[in-house]
């Protein structure tokens, strides 16, 4: 095939694969655009995900008619002039790609009033074309909808995920820029509902708005360094680690990335008070524009630091002073690690206590439920190895059964038992739990399923949902609202599209309300355990389809013996 010169169309729609790869990536360029014209409120909407429509309005500087057509042109800014103004950047973007690289795969309407204008002026493009420019009724600032994004570049299209996941990604964007500016008011509108509603404050005042109260309530704040470095936010206390990943989220001179150095100092803070759990943090870095590159990614979300013993050595000794401080702990971080046990764990007295306790009480069931009155002893002996196996002889040999992974193939046949709908268990008290709004939004998306399986739950006000009910399964020992979290956790990260909501919900509930490794069981337990587990229709594996059950023959035993 000849070289030859691309046509402009082509040209335009690669460079938009660089910049836009979803709808998520058009809300950041545009975002970032209103922040960098001076935006006090900016206010963004989608449907369907942002693939059928969004729209991104800002009450900033506005453009002239003239700057409009402009900006609607590849390679046209107002941020750099000079080659050399590249390594000194301190806006949020310079390349001007973000408007014709979205214009080139959407219908953009481009609409826009500087101070003083008597109105505003809209240019609508279609595939990168100008249509039609005409005179528009519109307050000082600047709206850009997009429509039928990708719509002209199908192939692309297909590879996007489903509504709804694009819908937590523009969530997930749009929270993430609200964070970095609280001093400017930011609006999220989900098809149609208000899903985000950020007034102007202090930093820690929209953190605690943003990420809720029982995520931020357990978090210090950190502040090190000086010029060149400064590393300052906020992180989770030692005594609230979490068993997954939360927010974790990192901001390079107010602009959001992706930094593993960062992530490194944050963790190397902890020590071994991790004890292979995880921090929640925002790590806000201000950096002299000279010290580091943000030009790394056609997005910038990754960056490369001119000095990184320097910026990994001022966030370490800034989270550890922070959560090794004398409100936390008399010791320093290498001493403290011992003086801490992971979230919600209790003293090993206390705890034992407490397992007995509730396996004595048959109306507080925890895990496999206790013996009917009158029954007796198994007669199959169980051994429990480490708290986290049990291990059974049988006539051609033994099994090992994961303790964890037989009660979630239990819970989960259990909740999705065919017949008519599972009714609450209702609660003595109910709770009330605030969520983030992506977890909002995928509540609100799955609430129907939450109510086939038993859980009785609804919107309350603005963010917080009210539980009036659990499914019986879940026993009164479990901590309702870290179940709830965890499940809008679990289906936000991995979506439903290619599954059934109804077992996604009923895989996760189960995974987090049965018995954990770690907690010891009596004889008893042991066997009604067992029993349950192989009534089920799967019982050699979990849910999620790891082994729940190992078997060892006799001739298995006999070869690693050498007896054979």
């Amino acid at each position: 095939m000849p070289i030859r010169v691309l046509p402009d169309d082509i040209v335009n729609k690669i460079a938009a694969g660089e910049v836009v790869e979803r709808p998520a990536s058009a809300v950041k360029e545009l975002v970032e655009n209103a922040l960098d014209a001076g935006a006090g409120s900016v206010e963004v909407e989608i449907a369907g995900g942002g693939l059928r429509a969004l729209r991104v309005a800002d009450d900033g500087r506005g453009m002239a008619p003239g700057e409009m057509a402009l900006a609607l042109r590849r390679h046209a800014t107002s941020k750099i002039a000079a080659f050399d103004d590249i390594y000194a950047i301190a806006s949020y973007g310079f390349r001007g790609e973000a408007l014709p690289s979205i214009a080139a795969v959407s219908r953009l309407t481009l609409t826009s009033r500087p101070a003083g204008a008597d109105f505003a002026w809209a240019i609508l493009c279609e595939s990168g074309r100008t249509i039609s420019e005409k005179a528009a009724a519109a307050g000082q600032g600047t709206t850009v909808t997009v429509e039928d994004l990708f719509a002209s570049v199908p192939a692309r299209r297909k590879f996007l995920k489903s509504e709804q996941n694009e819908t937590r990604r523009v969530t997930d964007e749009v929270t993430a820029q609200a964070l970095a500016s609280p001093g400017v008011a930011f609006t999220l509108i989900v098809d149609g509902r208000e899903a985000l509603l950020c007034r102007p404050g202090a930093a820690a005042v929209r953190a605690a708005d943003v990420l809720g109260s029982e995520l931020f309530g357990n978090m210090v704040a950190f502040d090190h360094g000086r010029r060149p470095v400064r590393a300052h936010g906020f992180v989770s206390r030692p005594t609230h680690l979490w068993p997954r990943r939360r927010e974790q989220l990192i901001f390079v001179n107010g602009r959001r990335v992706s930094d593993r150095l960062v992530h490194a100092a944050v963790c190397q803070a902890y020590g071994p008070a991790l004890q292979g759990r995880h921090p929640a943090y925002l790590v806000f870095i201000e950096i002299s524009p000279a010290q580091v590159d943000v030009n790394v990614h056609p997005a910038k979300s990754q960056v490369r630091f001119r000095d990184e013993p320097l910026v990994f050595s001022t966030i370490k000794a800034g989270v550890a002073r922070a959560v090794f401080s004398e409100g936390d702990s008399h010791f320093p971080p290498s001493e403290a690690a011992a003086a801490y046990v992971p979230a919600g764990a209790a003293p090993i007295g206390e705890a034992l206590a407490s397992v007995r306790e509730l396996f004595a009480n048959p109306y507080r069931p925890v895990g496999p439920p206790g013996p009917a009155p009158g029954e007796s002893q198994p007669v199959v002996a169980y051994w429990q190895a480490h708290n986290a196996y049990i291990l059974a002889e049988t006539k051609t040999g033994i099994i090992v059964i994961d303790q964890h992974a037989a009660h979630e193939r239990i819970l989960y046949e259990e909740l999705l038992k065919p017949g008519e709908r599972r009714r609450a268990q209702q609660l003595l008290f109910p709770l009330t739990v605030e969520l983030t709004p992506a977890e909002l939004g995928v509540f609100v998306q799955h609430q129907e399923s939450f109510q086939r399986l038993g859980f009785d739950a609804r919107q309350f006000s603005g963010r917080t949902i009210l539980v009036e009910g659990l499914p019986s399964e879940a026993g009164a020992a479990v901590d309702g609202a870290a179940v709830i979290r965890g499940m809008l956790s679990d289906l936000g990260a991995t979506g439903t599209a290619t599954d059934d909501p109804v077992a996604a919900i009923a895989r996760s509930f189960a995974c987090r309300a049965a018995v954990k490794a770690g907690q010891p069981l009596s004889q008893i337990e042991m066997g009604r355990l067992v029993d349950r587990l192989f009534a089920t229709s799967s019982p050699y594996l979990d849910p999620h389809g790891r082994p729940a059950v190992i078997k060892l023959s006799l001739d298995d035993l006999d070869r690693r013996f050498g007896r054979s």
